[in-house]
C-alpha cells in the first residue's frame, strides 16, 4: 500500500502525456463553424474523435488521482484544510474532463443524421461546456497547493510561489488558458518532488523519543537497603 501511495504522484506525468497527445490530434471546429462544416469534419474524423474522448476520460481520472496524492502529501505535513480543497479541486477538474469527453461522443455519434442546426449546437456545447468546470477545478487545486506549500514549507519555497502565482492567474478568467498551459511543466516538477519526498517522514516525526522510567523499577530501587561498611 505504501508503495502505491508513493507512486501515485507520478500520475501527473501520465496526465501531462495524455494532454500532449490530445492536443496533437486534429482540433475540432470552433464555435463559429457552420453546421454543414461540423457534419463534414466529424464524418471525416470519426475514429480520431473517439480516440480523443477516451484520452480525455483517462486524463480526468489521472488528474483526480494526482491532485488527491499531492493533497495527501500536504495533509501529512500539517495542511489539512488546503489538502482537502486540493482533492476537491481535482474532483471538479475530473468532472470537467468527463463533460468534455461526453460532449465529444455526443457530437460524434452519427453526425450524418444531424441537421446543420443540431450539429452546430452540439459543436458549441462541445467547445464551451466543459471548460469552466475544468479550469475551476484546476485553479482551486493549484492555488490550494501553492498556499499549502508556502505555509508548510514541505516543498521548495520557489515552487510554492510559482504554484500560487499560476493559481491566481487561473482565477483571472481571461488568462486562465495560459495558467492551464503553465500547469504542464508545473505538474511534472511537483510530481517529481512529491514522489522523491514521499518516503521522508514529516518534520518532527524523526525526533528520538525518550521513554519514562518504568514505575516498577523505581519502586524496586527504593526498596533495596543501603549497605554500609564499618571500619
Amino acid at each position: 500500500m505504501d508503495r502505491w501511495k508513493r507512486l501515485a504522484p507520478l500520475s501527473g506525468v501520465l496526465l501531462v502525456a495524455l494532454f500532449v497527445i490530445a492536443f496533437a490530434l486534429p482540433s475540432t471546429p470552433d464555435t463559429t463553424a457552420s453546421g454543414a462544416k461540423v457534419i463534414t469534419w466529424y464524418r471525416h474524423h470519426h475514429d480520431q474523435v473517439y480516440t480523443m474522448a477516451i484520452i480525455v476520460i483517462y486524463a480526468g481520472a489521472l488528474g483526480a488521482l494526482y491532485f488527491a496524492s499531492v493533497g495527501g502529501y500536504l495533509r501529512d505535513h500539517g495542511s489539512r484544510l488546503l489538502a482537502t480543497t486540493t482533492t476537491v479541486g481535482g474532483a471538479v477538474f475530473a468532472t470537467g474532463a468527463m463533460l468534455g469527453a461526453g460532449t465529444l461522443v455526443a457530437v460524434n455519434d452519427g453526425p450524418q443524421h444531424f441537421t446543420p442546426d443540431m450539429a452546430r449546437t452540439l459543436n458549441i456545447l462541445q467547445n464551451d461546456l466543459f471548460w469552466p468546470v475544468l479550469i475551476a477545478g484546476y485553479t482551486i487545486a493549484t492555488l490550494s497547493m501553492g498556499v499549502a506549500m508556502l505555509r508548510t514549507r514541505s516543498l521548495p519555497l520557489a515552487l510554492g510561489i510559482v504554484t500560487t502565482v499560476v493559481g491566481v492567474v487561473g482565477i483571472s478568467g481571461a488568462l486562465s488558458w495560459f495558467a492551464f498551459l503553465a500547469g504542464a511543466p508545473l505538474t511534472l516538477v511537483i510530481a517529481g518532488y512529491v514522489y522523491a519526498r514521499s518516503g521522508e517522514r514529516p518534520t518532527g516525526e524523526d525526533r528520538q523519543i525518550t521513554l519514562p522510567d518504568v514505575p516498577g523499577q523505581r519502586t524496586t530501587a527504593a526498596a533495596e537497603p543501603t549497605t554500609t561498611t564499618t571500619p
